[in-house]
């Protein structure tokens, strides 16, 4: 921002190659102290093809966003092929935490309207936006996008007043009863939690609302199974099981909202990796999550 006693700046800014955006962004000169100019780039996170997995994964969870509805999604594979299926449907909102170059696309296909958003009508709406400088260009100056306060997009209150609301994020590790693990590796801290259990929570409670967790059923190479009997010791659990709705792997969709745990751990099996489904039976036993199988000896 550009000092100018007494008023808003246009142009000019903390970084020139920032984009000037709309929304709950602009801060009067009268209430800063200092303000240091630089020409840095802005960091671009490049839009990464997805594998056939998340493209599949992508393609049962268009088959859950209807016409009108209203999407979050986080970051990663799965979320990017998501953007990828949604071609068919029309008039979807976006109340979001972070602005991807896939709704970009959205928008410029004609899926993305804002027509029928319930909150900030016509216009999409986030916290921040990270991706290429499409998508820095995009919301440059652009009165149908608004930056709000992440306490304002992640609140769970105001995003359960949006109609058809669609939360997408992404997970490391489901155990058999839902219990959902996004931000570690046992007791290593590989991510940040970000507002995906706000958005999560948000969503189920909106008018025809949906929570989707979505992950590839395996890692490291297929080597090992994203769907566990527990979460590995030290995991932390992300989104608590009782809150959990849909999970979503390349195999298919376990619904998982109000079902007893019997019931839970045959979804997850379900869509499990075929490599892992016996193991996880056995491991579901050993648990005494389900009833042990007894076969009769002649």
């Amino acid at each position: 921002m550009v000092p100018r006693t007494g008023e808003y700046t246009r142009r000019g800014g903390i970084n020139e190659n920032l984009p000037w955006t709309m929304g709950d962004t602009q801060i009067h000169l009268n209430d800063v102290d200092y303000v240091v100019e630089n020409t840095c780039p802005l960091v671009q996170l490049p839009v990464v093809p997805p594998s056939a997995e998340e493209e599949a994964i992508g393609g049962y969870i268009a088959d859950l966003i209807d016409d009108g509805a209203a999407i979050q999604l986080g970051i990663g594979g799965s979320p990017n092929a998501i953007t990828q299926c949604l071609h068919e449907e029309r008039d979807v909102g976006v109340p979001t935490e972070m602005f991807t170059d896939g709704m970009v696309d959205l928008y410029e296909a004609g899926v993305i309207t804002n027509k029928k958003k319930t909150l900030w009508k016509d216009k999409m709406v986030g916290a921040f936006a990270l991706g290429t400088q499409r998508l820095y260009d995009f919301v440059d100056n652009n009165l149908g996008v608004e930056f709000q306060q992440g306490k304002v997009t992640n609140d769970p209150h105001v995003i359960r007043q949006n109609y058809k609301m669609v939360s997408v994020n992404t997970a490391l590790q489901v155990d058999l009863t839902g219990q959902v693990c996004s931000e570690s590796i046992g007791s290593l801290q590989y991510s940040g939690i970000g507002g995906q259990l706000d958005t999560h929570r948000g969503a189920q409670m909106s008018p025809g609302g949906k929570g989707i967790i979505a992950l590839r059923a395996t890692a490291r190479g297929g080597t090992i199974s994203t769907i566990v009997g527990q979460l590995t010791p030290g995991a932390g659990v992300t989104v608590p099981r009782q809150d959990v709705d849909y999970v979503v792997t390349e195999f298919g969709v376990a619904h998982l909202r109000g079902l007893c745990v019997k019931d839970r751990v045959e979804a997850l099996i379900a869509i499990a990796h075929p490599d892992f489904r016996h193991q996880l039976r056995e491991e579901a036993e050993r648990l005494m999550l389900v009833p042990r199988v007894m076969v009769a000896v002649p």
